[in-house]
């Protein structure tokens, strides 16, 4: 018998978590915490059967108003989705199938399309965990903690697509999670069984750009602008990535509780691009750390991303900038254009509060970005996030939510993406006002 399991405020349902969390059936190594952060209680439904199908369709129109407007939109609707297919057969307390899950996207992405997201084998049980072969998320992801966790509506930066709709300062919004993850690739990955409140997972992965995620074979040049040999961090790409993550949590729903986690990420760095294969980049060594502590209806979450030098180039500048110069044309050989020895590629601070009020859930999100090119030039962002959101059934929610986003550019990174032919700017603000609504099924 499978249970398909609804959440009154819908969290695994919103637009940026994997379809791999949408399950149809009772989980082995289900985490109550985690699952019930910002939800009052669990609706089960039974399913007499072995194949199921579940997801949620996202409408949301925005409205922003930024200092830096350029060519992008004073509005626009969106129309999100995600669907998972799940195939299970048990057998002697192990359960084994299969699974795939699509996303759609339209509107903020013009040429809206289906891809395919995820896609693989299982094998579970009370005993061993889970374990997954195929297209699906990294260990580390899965344990990973940020602000983001607790927000209901379009989940400000956790939601993925602020780069779609706001002029942001050169590089300065840094994901919630490793900015260089990716879950589409193929690769094994594990989770333990939860033992007196602890978990843990591994995951391998051969090679990042699997997937489709670039259009070429390894050996053929990449149809992108990546042939700018510093640009190292949009072209570069990782082997034998190994991520891990550690998990502990205590307490009940109804009372007090909290969920710690550590996630990390281990791979060799590669360059992007056939004619700047003599261009070293620097392995991935990043981590995550977070936290989630509730009371009853309150809950919060406190996340912290490192990307460490993660797939930077190993070429520095030689000098330092005076000032960037709108009028001049950079080049990347230019001894003053370019990272220094101390640049990362990014850190994040955030912090996530929700409180459910019946079948209303208020939430509220602050989140610190930070991307250094020199010792003292930075890129910085910081995002102000308010939303609510209003369940009238287990299938369908209203929310609204307010953004106030500001970012700046240091000098460098002005300077770095206008020699990599980026669209960049020295400082925007912006206020941004998102209605949306779910639909689960």
């Amino acid at each position: 018998m499978l249970k398909k399991t609804w959440f009154l405020s819908s969290l695994l349902f919103v637009v940026s978590l994997e379809a791999a969390d949408y399950e149809c059936k009772n989980k082995f190594n289900d985490n109550e915490l985690l699952n019930e952060m910002v939800v009052k209680r669990l609706r089960e439904a039974d399913v007499d059967a072995n194949l199921c199908f579940c997801g949620c369709l996202d409408f949301s129109a925005m409205f922003i108003n930024q200092t830096e407007r350029k060519d992008k939109d004073g509005s626009v609707a969106s129309l999100q989705g995600d669907a998972n297919l799940k195939y299970l057969q048990k057998h002697d307390g192990y359960g084994f199938g299969c699974e795939m899950g699509v996303k759609t996207r339209s509107g903020i992405i013009k040429s809206g399309r289906a891809m395919l997201d995820s896609s693989f084998l299982f094998v579970e049980s009370d005993f061993i965990g889970l374990a997954k072969f195929g297209y699906t998320n990294t260990a580390a992801d899965a344990f990973s903690i940020c602000g983001d966790n607790v927000l209901v509506g379009y989940r400000g930066a956790g939601s993925g697509n602020l780069h779609y709709l706001y002029n942001a300062s050169s590089w300065s919004i840094v994901g919630t999670g490793f900015t260089f993850d990716d879950d589409r690739a193929a690769k094994i990955s594990w989770r333990s069984p939860v033992v007196s409140g602890s978990s843990v997972g591994l995951s391998f992965t051969p090679d990042s750009r699997d997937a489709n995620l670039f259009k070429t074979n390894h050996d053929e040049e990449i149809q992108e602008p990546c042939g700018k040999e510093n640009f190292a961090g949009s072209t570069a790409y990782s082997k034998n990535i190994i991520t891990a993550g550690v998990a502990y949590e205590w307490g009940a729903p109804d009372d007090f509780n909290a969920k710690f986690s550590i996630g990390g990420w281990f791979g060799k760095g590669k360059p992007g691009c056939r004619n700047s294969g003599s261009i070293e980049v620097r392995n991935v060594r990043a981590y995550n750390v977070g936290a989630i502590l509730g009371y009853k209806d309150l809950k919060i979450s406190l996340g912290y991303v490192d990307n460490g030098k993660s797939l930077l180039s190993t070429k520095y500048a030689t000098e330092e900038m005076a000032s960037f110069d709108p009028n001049r044309t950079y080049k990347l050989d230019d001894p003053d254009v370019g990272i220094k020895s101390d640049a990362d590629a990014g850190k994040m601070y955030s912090i996530g509060v929700a409180y459910v009020f019946d079948k209303l859930v208020a939430s509220a999100g602050y989140f610190r970005s930070e991307v250094k090119f020199s010792p003292s030039e930075k890129a910085k962002a910081d995002i102000i996030t308010l939303a609510v959101q209003r369940e009238f059934s287990e299938a369908l929610s209203f929310y609204m939510e307010y953004d106030n986003i500001n970012t700046s550019t240091c000098d460098r990174a002005l300077a770095y993406g206008a020699a990599c032919e980026q669209s960049v700017v020295g400082k925007n603000r912006a206020n941004a006002v998102i209605i949306g609504m779910k639909f689960n099924f």
